[in-house]
Order: structure tokens, then C-alpha cells, then sequence
């Protein structure tokens, strides 16, 4: 299996260029640390190597790497439960840089950091559900695999994590008004 899948890629080189972007920015959602993603994304690509060999064809290679990242996040974050929120701003650098209305633009990344710190707030469960339908925009089939959940649980999940974090906004937005209204 391996000379097919080395057939649709000239080399393990241009897999790794190919979706190095797109796994280290899942990773960086979930860490988000730099660093850190950067160093989880590094151990993705490594076992992905060295795995290569029992990759059988059964998904897409996209999927395949994103069940070995998420495994990775996972395993990182067994080790060490001292998980730290950091601004959303440490992520500007992959940013749209020109806009054409400043006060909007940061109007709109203090609401991307709000809901970025709520979903951090839901339980593993939503927060794996949400990050990886709406920020990474997999397939719920793709979820599925990556999770090795079935499908109605990816469905039921995100649903119920969706509904969980309009309720954060709520309350947020409650708490916000009951603060100027006094």
C-alpha cells in the first residue's frame, strides 16, 4: 500500500508541504502555543513517517493525518494537564492582513477571541467536535474517523456543542447587559 500512496505523492517531503499548514493550525487551536503546536505538528509528521507503512487506504490520507495529530494532542495533553489559554493574537500571523475597515477588523477578532475562549470552556468532547467541523472544516465523516467515533456521535456532539456554547454567548451578552444597566 505504501508504493500507491507514494505514487499520488513524488515524495514524503511534498505530503508534509501539502497539509503541514493545515494540521499545525488544528494543532495550534487546540495548544495555542506556537511553540508548542509547532512541536506537536513535528511529532504528527514523525509518526506519520515512520507509519507510513501501515497506512492501509481505509480513509484519506487527510484523515489519516488528522487521527495521528489528534492522537498526538491527546496524548501531549495526558501528560500535561496544566493547559493554558493564550490570546488569540498569537495566532495573528496566519491572519487575513489587509482589511478594509480597522474598527472592524478588530471588533471581529475581539468576538473570534470571546467564542475561542468559550469553546475552551466546553467539555474535550465539544471542544474536539467544534474545532475540528467549524475551524478546520472537516466532513462529519471525516470527524468520525478522526475520533474513531460513528457518525450519529459526531453529529450528536457537535449539535449539543453548539447549542452549549449559544448558551455561553448568553450569558455572556447577560452578563455584559446586567453590568451597564446598573
Amino acid at each position: 500500500m505504501v508504493s500507491l500512496v507514494m505514487k499520488k505523492w513524488d515524495s514524503l517531503e511534498n505530503l508534509y508541504i501539502e497539509y503541514y499548514d493545515e494540521i499545525f493550525r488544528y494543532l495550534l487551536k487546540r495548544v495555542q502555543r506556537i511553540e508548542l503546536a509547532q512541536d506537536l505538528t513535528q511529532d504528527t509528521f514523525i509518526k506519520a513517517f515512520n507509519g507510513l507503512s501501515s497506512f492501509q487506504g481505509k480513509s484519506s490520507i487527510k484523515t489519516w493525518l488528522y487521527t495521528i495529530a489528534h492522537n498526538t494532542f491527546i496524548n501531549w495533553y495526558r501528560r500535561d494537564t496544566k493547559f493554558h489559554y493564550h490570546s488569540i493574537d498569537i495566532v495573528q500571523p496566519m491572519e487575513q492582513t489587509l482589511y478594509s475597515d480597522p474598527v472592524a477588523s478588530f471588533q471581529l477578532k475581539e468576538k473570534q477571541q470571546e467564542v475561542i475562549h468559550l469553546i475552551f470552556k466546553l467539555k474535550q468532547d465539544y471542544q474536539h467536535v467544534l474545532i475540528l467541523r467549524e475551524f478546520q472544516e472537516l466532513t462529519y465523516e471525516e470527524i468520525a474517523e478522526v475520533l474513531d467515533w460513528k457518525l450519529s456521535k459526531v453529529k450528536t456532539n457537535l449539535h449539543r456543542a453548539k447549542l452549549e456554547l449559544k448558551k455561553c454567548i448568553a450569558k455572556k451578552e447577560d452578563d455584559i447587559d446586567e453590568l451597564f444597566s446598573n
